[in-house]
């Protein structure tokens, strides 16, 4: 008789039963002197006196096979044997653990997946949260020749380091921040300038340069208003240099399903909007996820790459879901 423990998804009795049907639900149990952590996903490492709350699944060769498919194995997770008690004896057991060493936040519709074991098995979620609060505080460079208060006080309200000014130092961060500003020479998108204002050709220059370093070395980037203009520029896109009614308004942006950004603000967003210039022609491979009522491309993502980029100033407003996403990235 074989065993393996639940300590993530796998807690989720209904999806178990989907997706491993010759699992067999037997029990829960502590699987002691380890711990929950975050790496691409959830998993367990040794800790001595560290505990994880476990559920026990009776599994046989082909609810083995099954399990391997559900983890990704051997690919994303290794199988360990460990003891555990059930009931009144001692049992070795499978747990499966990830191969990633890279530490990494969950997003928002990560954990309330994961959240829906722990409800099924009553478990304490304090061992979730405890597991985040170990994870080690991230680092972004913000690209400004600027005091950037607002947006340092957004990143801090979420756990994020920042550093800035305009030497990118690409060693030392986790990610990189474009914030807003003036406007980007035309000539980076084959046009003449008819109404690009506020060029800085310094700025321009290390901005280019240090998205390229991000996407080569897959390091993630958040852009904001004119940063998400560098983003589409960067990778072959266009701008409009003059556009109407997007300066000092409120208005509604459409947000599509199946991205980040669905998943922490939905379908409908209120932001505001201060910018005169857009995306026109998009860049190559990124995805619109967001546009305004008359059109107006209003957040794209590069997934693969880790790229977000959004139109409007997030860092003006109370709502700071979008530092909680690029904290995800990182």
């Amino acid at each position: 008789m074989k065993y393996s423990i639940a300590y993530g998804r796998n807690l989720d009795i209904k999806r178990m039963k989907e997706r491993c049907p010759h699992c067999v639900l037997v029990g829960k149990t502590v699987l002691k002197d380890w711990q929950l952590a975050f790496k691409r996903y959830i998993t367990v490492e040794p800790c001595k006196g560290g505990q994880v709350p476990v559920g026990v699944w009776q599994i046989d060769d082909l609810a083995e096979n099954e399990l391997d498919i559900i983890e990704g194995y051997p690919t994303l997770y290794r199988k360990e044997i460990v003891e555990i008690q059930l009931d009144d004896r001692m049992v070795e057991a499978i747990v499966y653990v990830i191969n990633d060493t890279h530490p990494k936040y969950p997003d928002k519709a990560y954990l309330e997946r994961v959240l829906i074991g722990y409800n099924d098995f009553n478990f304490d979620k304090k061992f979730i949260y405890d597991a985040i609060d170990r994870l080690p505080t991230k680092k972004v460079y913000i690209l400004t020749d600027n005091i950037p208060e607002k947006y340092i006080e957004a990143c801090k309200k979420v756990g994020i380091e920042i550093e800035y000014g305009m030497e990118y130092n690409q060693v030392n961060f986790d990610g990189l921040l474009i914030p807003g500003g003036g406007d980007i020479d035309p000539k980076y998108y084959g046009q003449e300038n008819y109404a690009s204002v506020k060029i800085n050709a310094k700025r321009d220059e290390v901005t280019f340069e240090a998205i390229k370093y991000c996407v080569e070395n897959h390091k993630p980037i958040l852009g904001i208003c004119l940063g998400v203009q560098y983003i589409n520029v960067a990778l072959g896109g266009t701008l409009k240099q003059d556009i109407i009614n997007h300066k000092h308004v409120e208005h509604k942006i459409k947000v599509e399903e199946n991205n980040i950004l669905y998943d922490y603000v939905g379908d409908c967003y209120i932001t505001n909007s201060k910018h005169h210039q857009c995306i026109d022609k998009l860049g190559v491979n990124l995805r619109v996820i967001a546009k305004s009522d008359d059109g107006i491309i209003e957040a794209v993502e590069y997934k693969e790459y880790k790229i977000l980029g959004i139109q409007w100033h997030a860092e003006e407003m109370e709502d700071v879901s979008i530092f909680e996403i690029f904290k995800t990235m990182l």
